[in-house]
């Protein structure tokens, strides 16, 4: 119905050629309803209602009609406009007579050429928009990238850890895109100075894309060059130079992964739009000795897969890292990266193979900077998973780490460790189908990292399928996982074998100490196994050692009481070993015991 505000309001005129309804206005112009309801609201066509009752009542007068109708040009809208299917006859039999009324051949032939014209407009837009489609169709999908590490082209190495750095961001940055797969540093960094051709690199990591570049610091400005290539078939999808100021280098990571979103096609969610749009100004010195502390930390994952660096050195990485992400957060308190590298370098520092402080002292301070960073960004993936790491290490706050476990990896589903962090979580909560699923997706991101895929032989292991876990173990040269899965067999001089292999290759490490003085208890070679505990006790004398590994050398002496005192100490230290203590076989003979079972309800594990 026509508005209101639209109708002249006259008193009732005698009935002269008066139309009494819509319906009949509509048959007198060979128009439909909604044509000439649109006409009265938009153009002015003489329609009056009756004061005196319903809102539909209307009439017109045809005099009226035909002066409004003599006055109005003809509209390209209104004749192109199909007509419904029941009012066609009838505006036959009347549009012909109303257009020879009002319309002159002259401008009845300019409108039919000026309409012929927009349909040859139209058609011509219409071929090349379906070209253009029909490319885009034809062009492969990509769903998959690698960020390959960026070239330091200063000429000066200690720039090094500034061109990994960004180039981390810059994983960071795109993994936060749900629509693509984006391959891990750890992967990456190993093409670092690569000659390969893009196409096995490509190949090598299952990628659709690679994106690569250089970057050049010079003062107080960062110019990076960055190309992005599609793989197959081969064509560079783009290419841009920067020039920013180091302050702006956050703003800058979140541009290039928002602009390689748009090159491969790739739609954001509101949500991972706004993520890519809030870093503001960092100061350059605080986001360096950031960096710089990140290199630390990736100094110590390498030396972790390498599984032959000094203990002691690896310690160094992170204290040299906590030292860095101090100084960044003293000259930038709101910056919130910082406290995030805090938080996992204080999380290494408590962990079994550092022999650090107690755990119960580093966790404080853990989960204080953790805090601290979601406190200053809220949508930080990094803190979030440091937050899930304290909850399930320290807290044995299951339900709490799982939750931030998984908006982890809502922020980010790409984090290849937040997924097999996850995983291994699982895993310890007796979830072994659902910790495998995490641990696999890890590895498609990041393919080439050894420690990922040992984490599958683990879970394998934590299953009781010894046998295939032998074969995973071996395949991956993992001398320690062999030899529990050899031990739980009851191969003891194998695994005896691949214990010492492990322990010489970690220079001694309290780890696989333990576990060949477990073995050498089932063996029967107590003397041996005597010795190596009382090894194990004099480092804990200088430093931290796990009461959990002290457990499983005494178990395997049978000195069950030793093992529980053992195990309990490590409870009251809140030792990050004993999130394994429901599913490690390592423990079998102590699970019958009343205080091995006192102890796991006091951690209140999922039945």
């Amino acid at each position: 119905m026509g508005d209101p505000a639209h109708v002249t309001r006259l008193p009732e005129k005698p009935s002269e050629a008066q139309l009494g309804s819509w319906k009949e206005i509509a048959a007198y112009l060979g128009r439909d309803v909604t044509t000439v309801q649109r006409w009265e609201k938009r153009e002015g066509m003489p329609v009056y209602r009756h004061i005196h009752d319903k809102r539909g009542s209307v009439y017109a007068l045809t005099s009226e009609l035909d002066a409004w109708r003599e006055s109005r040009k003809p509209r390209v809208d209104e004749n192109s406009q199909p007509q419904p299917p029941n009012e066609l006859a009838s505006h036959a039999s009347v549009s012909t007579e109303s257009i020879s009324m009002t319309v002159s051949p002259r401008r009845l032939r300019r409108w039919f050429a000026v309409a012929g014209a927009v349909a040859i407009g139209l058609v011509t837009v219409s071929y090349f928009m379906l070209r253009k489609h029909a490319a885009v169709a034809a062009q492969p999908r990509i769903q998959s990238l690698a960020v390959l590490p960026l070239k330091n082209i200063t000429g000066d190495p200690s720039q090094e850890y500034f061109a990994d750095g960004m180039t981390q961001d810059l994983i960071f940055e795109l993994g936060k895109v749900s629509a693509v797969r984006v391959i891990s540093r750890q992967s990456i960094m190993k093409y670092k100075g690569s000659k390969k051709p893009l196409q096995e690199i490509a190949r090598e990591l299952n990628v659709d894309a690679l994106l690569q570049g250089a970057i050049e610091r010079s003062g107080d400005r960062v110019r990076v060059s960055i190309r992005l290539d599609q793989v197959s078939p081969e064509t560079q999808l783009w290419a841009n130079q920067y020039d920013r100021d180091l302050r702006d280098v956050l703003g800058l990571q979140d541009e290039i992964a928002r602009t390689v979103a748009t090159e491969i096609q790739v739609k954001l969610t509101s949500q991972e739009g706004a993520r890519l749009a809030t870093a503001g100004p960092v100061d350059p010195e605080a986001h360096d000795d950031y960096l710089r502390g990140r290199y630390q930390i990736s100094q110590l994952l390498t030396s972790l897969t390498s599984r032959t660096a000094d203990p002691d050195a690896r310690e160094d990485y992170i204290q040299i890292a906590i030292g860095y992400f101090k100084q960044a957060v003293e000259k930038e308190p709101d910056y919130a990266s910082p406290y995030a590298g805090l938080a996992d370098a204080y999380i290494a520092l408590g962990g079994p193979d550092f022999g650090a402080d107690p755990p119960r002292r580093i966790v404080l301070e853990a989960k204080a900077a953790a805090t601290r960073a979601l406190e200053l960004n809220p949508s930080l993936a990094e803190a979030h998973f440091s937050l899930a790491r304290i909850d399930e290490l320290y807290d044995w706050n299951w339900p709490e780490a799982e939750k931030e476990y998984r908006v982890a990896l809502n922020l980010n589903p790409n984090y290849a460790e937040a997924h097999w962090q996850y995983g291994r979580f699982l895993q310890a909560m007796r979830r072994n189908h659902d910790a495998m699923t995490q641990v696999k997706y890890a590895i498609e991101l990041d393919p080439l990292d050894t420690e990922t895929r040992i984490a599958v032989a683990y879970i394998t292991y934590a299953s009781r399928q010894y046998d295939l876990a032998i074969q995973q173990f071996k395949s991956l040269d993992d001398d320690f996982g062999l030899g529990w899965a050899y031990r739980e067999k009851k191969m003891y001089p194998e695994a005896v074998a691949a214990l010492q292999r492990s322990v010489n290759k970690s220079r001694r490490s309290s780890v696989p100490l333990a576990s060949l003085a477990d073995v050498y208890g089932l063996a029967g070679r107590k003397d041996e196994a005597l010795k190596l505990i009382e090894e194990l006790k004099e480092r804990s004398r200088q430093g931290y050692v796990s009461g959990f590994l002290l457990a499983e050398a005494y178990g395997g002496l049978g000195e069950k009481d030793q093992a529980l005192t053992w195990l309990e100490r490590a409870y009251e230290d809140r030792d990050q070993w004993m999130v394994f203590m429901a599913t490690y076989p390592g423990l079998d003979p102590l699970r019958s015991e009343p205080r091995f079972q006192a102890l796991q309800r006091r951690m209140n594990f999922p039945q």
